[in-house]
């Protein structure tokens, strides 16, 4: 059924029905929790990994022939917890979105450039490059994630765009309202059901939340929004239509953006996650229980205490007894090899570099970026694999950003309909001027940049002009010195 058809439906309870019906699996939000927080791994479940039992006093029979059992006592085990899923995850983030998407265009006409330089200051006061993040994050670990666009009553927030954009483009109208986005996800409270036309567009998306008052009791709502309105029910018990969050949203546009991945970025290592977990927590038990040698006495001894000889100590025995330690013979090595195979198997799996010191000795003292490049190469494919779901989704934000700012302010309404925005994504790189620099010199047989240009590069001076001014200063003065 099509959005419109289902929206017009008498029966709110079918209406319903029919919006949270979903072609994808929901997302489990308790599964998503127990794998990307450390405190709700395996690891650290009592009923999964229980707490060892420790003889405080051994089993016997007194002197009335009563049997008393043998009394025990817990004793903590060791529970190491891994973030694996955030550690990788985030370094995905970093690659994919660290540095901002560019939007390219070349405006045909001021409406146009005014249109863009509004967009650009709108993303920069909004503070795209950080939510960015937020939503990458979510739909790598989450399996989806959506943006929310609405509007908030703001007198200024207008005159703070035109002033940062240095642009009058006439009209004495000003909206009252700012441009706002808000992010859902599962593990952020949120049930999202998108909703795909015959053609397989996606055209709605319904949002089920759950709201607690002060008294503690919850209030469970289903908000649809579609490209025209925004609908909301009470769906704690029969379905409820209320009137107050039922309304126009005024854009053009649908303004949600939803993204989907069928598996987490990090499902595919959780096996290997736990096992690094149960290794390591066992290991360290071990390592407890053994590293204080265990002394070990045959025979009997001829005194209740050592002897104190010198700065040692005897213990004297009788008849023929020994006294000597117990030694661990085992060998770590067969532990360190797994440990070492499996933190490999985690970070190649999943494409992602391991950025630690000890790995990076092998690039040599000075890394190059043409070093970097191929130490970063797995993961910059694997960012690639995911700009086809997020470089869609970005798209798909600037050309609602593009409708919206039309719809809030007629003097760009003609713009939004011809301005055309590409989102060019832009890959965490390890740039080597240096060696750039050099390449273009030997390419060209001569500098490749200004005199000013590098005093910019280098940076240590606030005022690059003043700079070159005093530059020359000083070679003419050498120049008459030498005459």
């Amino acid at each position: 059924m099509s959005i419109e058809e289902i929206l017009a439906l008498e029966d709110d309870s079918r209406i319903v029905y029919y919006l949270r019906q979903r072609k994808t699996k929901l997302p489990d939000a308790g599964a998503l929790a127990r794998d990307w927080f450390p405190e709700l791994h395996d690891v650290m479940d009592k009923s999964k990994r229980p707490d060892g039992k420790v003889l405080k006093k051994e089993a016997y029979v007194d002197d009335d022939g009563v049997k008393h059992a043998a009394v025990y006592e817990d004793e903590p085990v060791n529970r190491i917890a891994l973030p694996l899923e955030q550690d990788i995850t985030n370094i995905h983030t970093a690659f994919a979105v660290g540095k901002e998407p560019t939007l390219k265009c070349t405006p045909c006409n001021d409406g146009e450039k005014g249109l863009l330089d509004t967009i650009k200051t709108i993303g920069r006061m909004a503070k795209l490059k950080y939510h960015n993040k937020r939503f990458v994050r979510s739909w790598l670990s989450e399996k989806e994630a959506a943006e929310y666009w609405y509007v908030a009553k703001d007198d200024s927030f207008w005159n703070k765009v035109f002033a940062a954009i240095k642009r009058a483009l006439g009209g004495n109208v000003m909206p009252q309202y700012k441009l706002k986005c808000t992010l859902w996800s599962p593990l952020r409270g949120d049930k999202l059901y998108p909703h795909f036309n015959d053609e397989g567009d996606y055209d709605a998306l319904s949002r089920e939340y759950t709201i607690k008052d002060e008294d503690g009791n919850s209030t469970t709502y289903l908000m649809c929004i579609t490209a025209s309105d925004v609908i909301t029910w009470d769906i704690t018990g029969e379905p409820v239509r209320i009137p107050g969050k039922c309304f126009k949203h005024g854009f053009k546009k649908n303004p949600t953006i939803y993204a989907y991945r069928p598996v987490t970025l990090c499902e595919n290592i959780r096996t290997t996650r736990e096992r690094l977990e149960k290794l390591m927590s066992n290991f360290a038990d071990c390592i407890d229980m053994n590293f204080f040698p265990r002394l070990i006495l045959e025979g009997e001894l001829a005194n209740q205490a050592p002897v104190d000889i010198g700065k040692s100590k005897m213990i004297k025995v009788e008849n023929g007894g020994k006294v000597y330690y117990l030694n661990w013979t085992q060998t770590a090595d067969a532990v360190k090899l797994e440990l070492d195979n499996l933190w490999n198997q985690a970070y190649q799996l999943t494409n992602t570099p391991r950025l630690s010191l000890e790995n990076l000795r092998g690039l040599g003292d000075i890394p190059s970026g043409r070093a970097f490049e191929f130490l970063f190469l797995g993961t910059n494919l694997a960012t690639e694999v995911h700009y086809e779901v997020i470089g869609e989704a970005f798209q798909r934000r600037y050309n609602f950003l593009s409708s919206a700012v039309g719809s809030l302010y007629s003097q760009f309404e003609q713009a939004a309909e011809t301005i055309d925005i590409d989102v060019e994504m832009n890959t965490f790189s390890i740039e080597d001027l240096a060696e750039k620099i050099q390449n273009a010199k030997d390419a060209c047989g001569k500098p490749v940049v200004s005199q000013r240009t590098g005093i910019v590069m280098a940076g240590i001076v606030d005022d690059a002009d003043d700079e070159m001014r005093q530059i020359q200063e000083e070679n003419r003065a050498e120049g008459s010195s030498v005459a």
